[in-house]
């Protein structure tokens, strides 16, 4: 730190490059701020969108339920594994209808003994839920946020 005297004081931190010094603290701290706050942000968006999509997809579940009862009554299928997503020919359609919900449902695999879903994934925007049930009948919930890196045409 340089030191100069004014009229036999001696007075510290006048000098311009302290004073650069000090702006160039704050400058970099308040970029450091907007970073957090940034991120914080992000966070908080992405955990909200998560979350609005896992309880989209906990509906669609009991939507499937309730499908899965239906089609066993009218003697109709549920599960269609040759389908592109897993399902007889309108169910997707007819169980977002249900659930009210906008996304896309891939069901990968079905109980049959207990007539519900054992595996599916919910997609919607950008939010990936992925549903399977562990060996002991306990459900999983994984929610997912995909962030496209490349496009190839």
């Amino acid at each position: 730190m340089s030191e100069e005297k004014h009229n036999g004081v001696t007075v510290v931190g006048t000098t311009k490059n302290y004073q650069r010094g000090i702006m160039a603290t704050l400058i970099t701290a308040a970029i450091i701020v907007a970073v957090v706050l940034c991120v914080v942000f992000l966070w908080f968006r992405i955990n909200s969108g998560v979350r609005q999509a896992m309880r989209e997809a906990k509906d669609v579940r009991i939507a499937m339920k309730m499908k899965a009862v239906e089609q066993y009554g009218l003697g109709g299928v549920m599960f269609e594994p040759a389908a592109r997503n897993g399902m007889a020919k309108g169910m997707e359609e007819d169980i977002l209808k249900l659930a009210d919900a906008e996304g896309t449902i891939v069901l990968q695999a079905w109980n049959s003994e207990n007539n519900e879903p054992s595996a599916f994934t919910y997609q919607k925007d950008r939010y990936i839920i992925i549903f399977k049930t562990k060996d002991n009948g306990s459900p999983v919930w994984d929610g997912y946020y995909t962030l496209k890196l490349l496009e190839y045409e």
